[in-house]
């Protein structure tokens, strides 16, 4: 059942390299975080007024990311220090071109800021490309059905008449969920440590289509047709 070309192990095999890759990232955010705080960073009260210090900085989220509200979550709380940045300096500097260009000029700038590579560049353009389909999609369902179901959890006083309690609303959600998740395998996958020599080297575009077409494309095909959808609703 479970043989090395069953789509079965190749999921399986994708979700597991993806999240070796995402739990190596913990590791080192954590260690940014522990480093930040120890040089002073992240405090907050002031002790001379009587206030209790506490200290906090984050630098990623990682139960946002493992179940996700969406792709917009994942690529908020991936990196918080670099989203606020991008968001401030990039995204909203040129958002008078329109959400779309900015959003592809805000990762094209990611890109860049990673190392020109192709194998970053593919996965942060394409996942652009899907977090900006699946904002807009949630958010055209949202204003139809009056219903939670935007790519942002929605405040508390929202105007919305289906709450988050709403059973359509939960199901929406979580399919939306399950499918970030799908994603993420899908585009993690380009991370694997099989081949440490060639990860020492640097993956080339051969690389990256090579793993994309051992699982078919899926994951590319799925966002063109949520994008369709969205184009026919719209």
């Amino acid at each position: 059942m479970f043989t090395s070309e069953s789509w079965h192990y190749k999921w399986l095999h994708a979700y597991r390299d993806a999240m070796s890759f995402r739990f190596s990232h913990y590791f080192i955010s954590y260690l940014s975080e522990t480093t930040s705080i120890l040089a002073g960073l992240g405090a907050t009260g002031n002790v001379e007024e009587g206030d209790k210090v506490k200290w906090s900085f984050a630098v990623a989220k990682p139960l946002n990311v493992e179940l996700p509200r969406s792709l917009v979550e994942v690529v908020t709380n991936w990196n918080l220090p670099m989203h606020s940045w991008l968001k401030n300096y990039v995204f909203k500097t040129s958002r008078h071109l329109g959400n779309f260009a900015a959003i592809l000029l805000t990762y094209a700038a990611s890109s860049l800021l990673h190392g020109i590579n192709f194998q970053l560049a593919a996965v942060l353009l394409s996942l652009g490309l899907y977090s900006y389909t699946e904002y807009v999609l949630r958010q055209k369902l949202s204003d139809a059905f009056s219903a939670c179901v935007g790519a942002k959890a929605c405040k508390p006083a929202c105007s919305h008449r289906n709450k988050k309690k709403n059973v359509f609303v939960i199901l929406t959600n979580v399919v939306f969920g399950l499918l970030a998740m799908f994603h993420l395998a899908y585009l993690g996958l380009m991370f694997d440590t099989d081949d440490s020599e060639l990860e020492e080297q640097g993956y080339d575009w051969t690389h990256t289509l090579s793993k994309w077409s051992h699982l078919n494309y899926a994951s590319h095909w799925v966002a063109l047709i949520t994008f369709v959808f969205y184009w026919l609703i719209k």
